[in-house]
């Protein structure tokens, strides 16, 4: 017998339509945990970004709630938390991470009146030394280029400074992301049989979005693969509880995440994005220790790592997503208390980086950038 871990990561930007938040309820959520709801026997661990939650509260999606509610009821799930707005935590100050690690989960107490949770998602499985200072939780989710030393094995489970490190499985995480065919339970049983090392465990975190958005037919695989004999699936918690026994403790951490990328280059590698980053950088500074309330959040969510990704042109390339957060981060400007002089100076960054980017939207280099996407893939 094979034991998975799988965790399920629910996630839309902070600024995402509300359209197209109500699509994929329809089209991907609802079915996918009606399909859960169905089946027994399994433990999945999921992460319901905090972003997410609010839309969908907005939307009136009462369906989604209760049964996220049934399945943690039932023993099917077991949620963990998040920061709010989905940062790409190395790169955040550590005030911005802790606050939004404590919105998420009191948003994870009001909606789904979870008191508390012992694992922790870091988006994009982004994780460097000073994150793990940061996350308080008793397990946290790493991709496999995340333990030092590296090991020449597959490893699903180790420990470090207290904390529990469960490894995501790359190769089978990929499976599902970017399979170039329609996948079948017995390509991923396979896999699974070659994959799971010594400790007789996977672990892996996906979009569940990829159940039934991204590709139809991967749901139904889900669906076959919680039947199958050979494989059964259980929580984070349960995973700790079956192999903590003879779990390796590591010397440290690397910077690491679940693309492929080095030092976070897929966020803030180009000029788009450095601007972006230094606007946050100068709204943060000007506007320290003034913003409560709305303005607050409205600066945590231009956080979110979307707004990099959809800079990157690699080959992700969103300006009115972009756009959209960095309105709203001169909003939060505007609406504080410091002074004028202070306030035009922000103006004056937020529309510099907005000029750049148009007229980079315009000048033809995002077409070649895609074709040199494309050239090595």
């Amino acid at each position: 017998m094979k034991y998975w871990t799988m965790l399920l990561h629910f996630y839309q930007p902070p600024t995402q339509e509300l359209r197209i938040t109500k699509s994929v309820l329809e089209t991907c959520y609802l079915p996918l945990l009606k399909m859960l709801s169905g089946k027994s026997g399994f433990g999945l661990t999921l992460d319901i970004s905090g972003s997410l939650m609010v839309q969908l509260e907005q939307s009136g999606a009462d369906e989604f709630f209760d049964q996220i509610k049934k399945l943690i009821a039932d023993g099917k799930a077991e949620i963990v938390n998040s920061a709010m707005y989905h940062p790409l935590m190395p790169i955040t100050p550590k005030d911005v991470l802790e606050r939004q690690i404590v919105k998420n989960s009191q948003t994870l107490k009001d909606l789904f009146g979870v008191e508390s949770t012992s694992g922790f998602f870091p988006p994009e499985l982004a994780v460097n030394k000073e994150t793990l200072g940061i996350v308080k939780s008793n397990y946290i989710f790493v991709d496999e280029n995340a333990p030092e030393p590296k090991s020449g094995e597959q490893m699903s489970i180790a420990k470090l400074d207290g904390k529990y490190l469960l490894i995501n499985n790359r190769q089978v995480g990929e499976m599902f992301r970017s399979y170039p065919e329609k996948l079948s339970v017995e390509t991923v049983v396979n896999l699974i049989q070659k994959s799971s090392g010594e400790e007789n465990l996977i672990v892996s975190a996906n979009d569940a979005e990829l159940f039934g958005h991204h590709y139809a037919e991967r749901l139904q695989v889900l669906a076959d693969l919680l039947d199958s004999k050979e494989i059964k699936f259980i929580t984070a918690s349960e995973a700790i509880d079956k192999f903590s026994g003879n779990v390796k403790t590591l010397s440290g951490i690397k910077d690491s995440t679940w693309q492929d990328c080095q030092n976070f280059d897929l966020w803030n590698k180009n000029i788009l994005q450095e601007e972006y980053l230094e606007l946050l950088k100068t709204v943060y500074m000007l506007t320290k220790g003034s913003l409560e309330g709305v303005a607050e959040d409205l600066l945590d969510q231009a956080y979110s790592s979307c707004y990099l990704y959809w800079l990157s042109n690699w080959p992700w390339w969103h300006p009115d997503l972009v756009g959209t957060g960095a309105g709203n981060l001169i909003k939060c400007v505007r609406m504080s208390n410091i002074d004028n002089q202070k306030k035009a100076q922000a103006e004056e960054a937020y529309h510099v980086f907005l000029n750049k980017m148009w007229q980079y939207h315009w000048s033809g280099k995002v077409e070649a950038k895609y074709k040199e996407w494309q050239s090595q893939i």
